[in-house]
């Protein structure tokens, strides 16, 4: 909401206000603004008297969690994750596109992916960078560059040479964004994004939202994209002759999990004509995916 506040100069009172770490004048006392000051105090006292027993309550049930067995993205994770959400990012300008994805398709199918699938040392975070310009309605960003968001989740993060960004145990964040976005427009000040091919089609999908809860106990919001989607476009990485053995086999078997999970859980068919979104190199594939082996029980258990 942000915080109002009256300033006296030359005897006169302004009303401020004080939102994402910038101040802007709402002008001279009126009658007006005192009713908005009067209403605005009213509305943060009452979500502080929520708030406050609602912050009680995860912090109770965060042990809880995690004794269940529910507790499941990286602490790092999650936490770069609230930043981008606190920072109004998370969902408008950049996604979710990489491994940690999957957390959100077995939270909403309400299976746990096998360990082995899940592990991985960086996030891939997707900017859509035609949304702005150094996302620019960030401007904590615009003034300090995305490194001021990973600090916040991390203080030991530093860029390595503007292409990468690690912390201190080694965990890499990779900034990625389509390979036909504008050179200039790929910057975030101190960290590059850097461009691959498809990712323009991650992008063009609807978004998919969820809430997971993570190592920490705490609850976070996730939004990564459509799963159908996701998973022809693994199987499409996975087919490209410059991909290693290894990572190939990864997404071959994200592919076929994550379509499990959409047909099986999610009720969301390979079906075409229900994603008109998808390009004609993606929707070609999908009688090849629904040949492979769906997912078994030791890769995503209810």
């Amino acid at each position: 909401m942000g915080g109002l506040y009256w300033n006296t100069t030359k005897g006169r009172r302004y009303l401020y206000e004080k939102r994402e770490g910038k101040r802007s004048s709402l002008g001279r006392e009126t009658p007006e603004l005192n009713l908005r000051k009067t209403h605005h105090d009213q509305r943060t006292k009452e979500l502080r008297t929520r708030v406050r027993p609602l912050a009680s309550r995860l912090d109770k049930m965060a042990p809880v969690n995690r004794a269940i067995g529910i507790a499941r993205m990286p602490t790092i994770a999650a936490k770069i994750l609230r930043e981008l959400d606190s920072a109004g990012l998370l969902g408008s300008h950049i996604i979710v596109a990489g491994t940690n994805a999957l957390y959100a398709y077995e939270a909403a199918a309400g299976v746990m992916i096998g360990g082995q699938h899940v592990a991985t040392g960086d996030a891939d975070l997707l900017w859509d960078a035609k949304r702005s310009i150094l996302l620019s309605s960030a401007g904590v960003v615009r003034k300090q560059g995305f490194m001021s968001i990973l600090r916040r989740a991390d203080s030991t993060f530093v860029a390595q040479h503007g292409l990468v960004a690690t912390n201190s145990k080694g965990y890499i964040v990779d900034l990625i964004t389509p390979e036909q976005n504008p050179p200039e427009l790929v910057s975030a000040v101190d960290i590059d994004a850097q461009p691959i091919g498809g990712m323009e089609w991650l992008l063009a999908a609807p978004r998919f939202e969820h809430t997971i809860v993570a190592a920490d106990g705490l609850p976070l919001r996730i939004v990564v994209p459509e799963p159908r989607t996701f998973a022809l476009h693994k199987y499409w990485v996975s087919q490209q002759s410059s991909r290693s053995a290894v990572k190939s086999a990864k997404d071959l078997a994200h592919c076929r999990i994550v379509t499990t999970l959409a047909e099986t859980f999610l009720a969301l068919p390979l079906i075409a004509a229900q994603m008109p979104w998808l390009p004609a190199a993606l929707r070609a594939l999908i009688k090849d995916v629904k040949k492979l082996p769906r997912a078994t029980g030791g890769e995503a258990d209810s």
